[in-house]
């Protein structure tokens, strides 16, 4: 009796749960993906071709108590128009990304080429709705688009940080074959710091290839923790792990002096680096640092609240500026820019924050006026920051550009292109940085034509991710100013296309 009461119960879930469906059906799903894709691209360039409903799960309400839940979708896509995610010119693809709601793993068929008509997408999306009444309306949030590792590990919100450090620290000493002493000694040392600095000591090239990123969560350690999820294991050969540093100044300091064998640089850095220049007059050039490739854009950003009434760079005297860490390389470039529109430090007040996150919320609740990053756009902390539902970049000065251009070898004019972000209906002007794989000349040869030889290979195949679909060989030197490591000297050299020329992609 008690089973048949039981199976009883579970049929009533069974049935109120089918009864209960969350979000529109199929038909309004494909009708609201289709319009995210049209808006994106101002009209049809991608398609919706097929669309299969997975279901749909219950989602924090909103700020004004309305419910919410999330709808899973599989679709086809078909592009109607050309589109090539390599362009550095034309919208990210990390757009369609978010247009889907997709991860970068979340969508197969992209690759570093033209897609031509009829060139087909895979898409595994999800879109955020609201109750309305007796309907369902899309919202524009957006899940943070967290690398696989991290995102299973935030799903399952179940392992203490803790643990995940000790695991991870694990994998990095069981992957290192017979660790001595030393070793032991580089693992109390760095303690505090310890899965990044450790992970970068102990790099041999067995294990794959570990890069100095810069904080975690930040563009570049999302960047290598997206190829590394396509690569492989992280005991594969195959396989680029990120470990979090400083960022780009800090990076350059470390591949100088050996204890990084490769990392990730903004070009200006690089730049200054090699030179001795700016930040590195004191310490003065640094020998070893080599360009291996640039690897995406990283346009300046200068965010500033929609009501500020603050409608050019010379407008932010007298006003509460984030300008980025110490030892970053945007609080580099955003001293320069600011410079270049007659804005010295002083001029201004300068906010001081850890987290770019905190930046973005001071700018919410009006503790600041103004954020400037050098990022890849979309920014995508920018949609991840409750209350910051509108805000604006601000374009740079015609001839601040050019100034810009002038003194600060490694950047380059490129626009960020119309609707790249909701509301933006025209490019707004800046210059770019690139994102610089750099290595230290000692490392030879054969182990940097490897490396580019992975990364490249990875991003021309059909299953590449987002990220990777970004990358292409004949942008390799676009903002590279520095001298090139013999071993990407090589590559290039053997590959079939060889690397643009520094400028304007």
């Amino acid at each position: 009796m008690r089973s048949l009461l039981k199976s009883l119960a579970l049929l009533t879930l069974a049935l109120l749960a089918t009864g209960c469906a969350r979000g529109p059906d199929v038909e309004g799903l494909e009708r609201d993906v289709q319009a995210r894709l049209d808006a994106l691209f101002g009209g049809q360039v991608l398609v919706l071709q097929s669309l299969n409903r997975q279901g749909s799960a219950p989602y924090a309400a909103a700020a004004d108590g309305a419910s919410q839940a999330i709808v899973y979708y599989n679709a086809t896509l078909e592009f109607a128009e050309s589109y090539d995610p390599s362009n550095w010119e034309s919208l990210n693809p990390q757009l369609v990304a978010n247009a889907l709601g997709a991860t970068d793993e979340g969508i197969v068929g992209f690759g570093s080429r033209p897609m031509k008509p009829g060139a087909e997408l895979r898409a595994y999306g999800s879109i955020v709705y609201r109750r309305e009444g007796e309907g369902w309306s899309p919202t524009g949030v957006q899940l943070p688009s967290a690398g696989a590792t991290e995102a299973a590990t935030a799903a399952a919100g179940t392992v203490p940080r803790a643990d995940q450090l000790i695991r991870r620290l694990a994998e990095v000493v069981d992957t290192s074959p017979g660790l001595s002493q030393a070793k032991d000694e580089i693992v109390a040392e760095e303690l505090d710091r310890a899965l990044q600095n450790i992970q970068l000591r102990l790099d041999t090239g067995k294990q794959g290839f570990v890069v100095a990123t810069g904080p975690e969560g930040g563009e570049y350690a999302r960047f290598v923790a997206s190829l590394g999820t396509r690569f492989g294991t992280p005991a594969s050969s195959g396989v680029v792990r990120a470990a979090y540093t400083e960022g780009s100044v800090a990076n350059a300091y470390m591949v100088d002096r050996g204890e990084a064998r490769l990392g990730l640089v903004q070009s200006d850095v690089a730049a200054a680096a090699v030179t001795g220049d700016g930040l590195f007059a004191a310490t003065g050039p640094l020998r070893k640092l080599r360009a291996a490739a640039a690897l995406f854009p990283e346009p300046v950003h200068v965010i500033v609240r929609a009501d500020s009434g603050l409608q050019s760079i010379a407008d932010l005297a007298g006003h509460r500026v984030v300008l980025g860490n110490v030892g970053s390389g945007t609080r580099y470039t955003a001293l320069q820019v600011l410079a270049a529109h007659g804005l010295e430090p002083g001029s201004y007040s300068e906010v001081e924050v850890v987290r770019v996150e905190d930046a973005l919320k001071g700018l919410a609740d009006g503790t600041v006026d103004a954020v400037i990053e050098v990022v890849s756009a979309p920014w995508s902390q920018l949609s991840q920051v409750a209350g910051l539902d509108s805000f604006r970049v601000l374009s740079l000065d015609p001839e601040a550009v050019g100034r810009i251009e002038a003194a600060v070898h490694g950047v380059v004019r490129l626009d960020i292109p119309a609707r790249t972000y909701a509301g933006q209906e025209q490019p707004v002007r800046t210059v770019a940085a690139t994102a610089l794989l750099v290595a230290n000349s000692d490392i030879p040869d054969a182990i940097v034509a490897s490396v580019l030889e992975t990364i490249f290979a990875a991003s021309a195949a059909p299953g590449a991710g987002v990220s990777a679909a970004r990358l292409s060989p004949a942008n390799a030197r676009v903002g590279v100013t520095i001298p090139l490591h013999d071993g990407a000297v090589s590559y290039f050299e053997q590959s079939s296309a060889g690397p643009r020329s520094t400028g304007a992609p």
